[in-house]
């Protein structure tokens, strides 16, 4: 076993040109990236979603992680932007800046895909009458979720379940395993999803998502930057082709469940297809640590590339 030590000096181009895809070039294209530190998390829920955090909690994790940017990116609402800002602001200085963003539940070819969207307008009325939408619809899927629990013997303290819809914006599947945590029938998420709500699912019908092309075009014109959320280990070129061609500008190819191979093969895409690159910790809360605020991210060259693309100068 070897270990990298950090290089006392700063990493320089290479004059001499590398074969593609042996392993010596990858470790210097890694080493490459290393050398640039992460100055923003560009994927960050909050309590406006399923996240644990407050807008509030957020900026100061990110400020405790040394981000010179955050992006709020809930699930299908831009409520917590404005607090987020306006937590930013009375830090001063030293805090963040934040990114109006949300992550779209949008559907391709009969499958289910996330788009973030980056730099967006927050008053964007074609935008947020597609995002209330949506979280109508996720109401409605809470709703049957709890009522088919009930069916199969699960029943929540009276007022429980209408708790957690009033405190919550945009509901979702991980608030229903909350509960179920919460009333004892498990001892955490994951049994919830893997005991009693994946067993279930297909019973749910109630489809909360939007078809891609209208969630790009949306996002487009409300002033952002579309980007695929995680995509799937079995994402080939002509998908993303396809989307590029609806209005995609981005690939998120920094993530927590992404592999070192899976992550080199995005980056290959972005390079192929003109396209930038995105990263974020997809944090929900303090569990687990390794999608702590700030775990992954992009660099300050990346990050200026979005604002480019953006419109924004700084």
């Amino acid at each position: 076993m070897f270990f990298l030590a950090p290089c006392p000096l700063p990493l320089a181009p290479c004059p001499y040109s590398m074969p593609k895809g042996q392993p010596f070039t990858a470790l210097c294209q890694l080493a490459a990236r290393l050398s640039q530190p992460r100055v923003a998390d560009l994927h960050v829920h909050t309590t406006a979603s399923d996240g644990e955090f407050t807008p509030s909690q957020v900026v100061l994790h990110a400020m405790r992680a040394k981000l010179s940017a955050v992006a709020i990116t809930d699930h299908d609402t831009l409520a917590s932007v404005a607090p987020a800002v306006e937590a930013a602001a009375g830090l001063g200085h030293a805090a963040p800046t934040i990114i109006p963003g949300v992550e779209v539940s949008a559907e391709f070819a009969g499958r289910e895909v996330h788009l973030l969207g980056y730099f967006v307008n927050p008053a964007d009325g074609r935008l947020t009458r597609m995002l209330d939408q949506i979280c109508v619809r996720r109401r409605e899927r809470f709703r049957a979720f709890v009522a088919k629990l009930a069916a199969t013997g699960v029943h929540f303290p009276p007022g429980l379940a209408d708790a957690e819809e009033a405190k919550t914006v945009s509901l979702g599947r991980r608030h229903v395993a909350g509960l179920l945590v919460r009333v004892g029938v498990v001892r955490g998420r994951f049994a919830a999803f893997q005991r009693i709500m994946n067993p279930i699912t297909s019973d749910i019908t109630v489809n909360h998502r939007v078809p891609a092309a209208d969630a790009l075009r949306a996002i487009r014109d409300a002033g952002g930057v579309a980007s695929f959320a995680h995509p799937p280990d079995e994402v080939d070129e002509a998908t993303l082709t396809q989307l590029r061609e609806l209005g995609l500008q981005a690939i998120e190819a920094a993530f927590p469940a992404a592999s070192a191979s899976h992550t080199t093969r995005l980056r290959g895409f972005v390079a192929t297809l003109g396209l930038a690159v995105t990263g974020g910790s997809d944090c929900h809360g303090p569990d687990p640590i390794g999608r702590m605020i700030g775990a992954r991210g992009v660099t300050r060259a990346e990050l200026t590339v979005l604002r480019e693309l953006a419109g924004r100068s700084a």
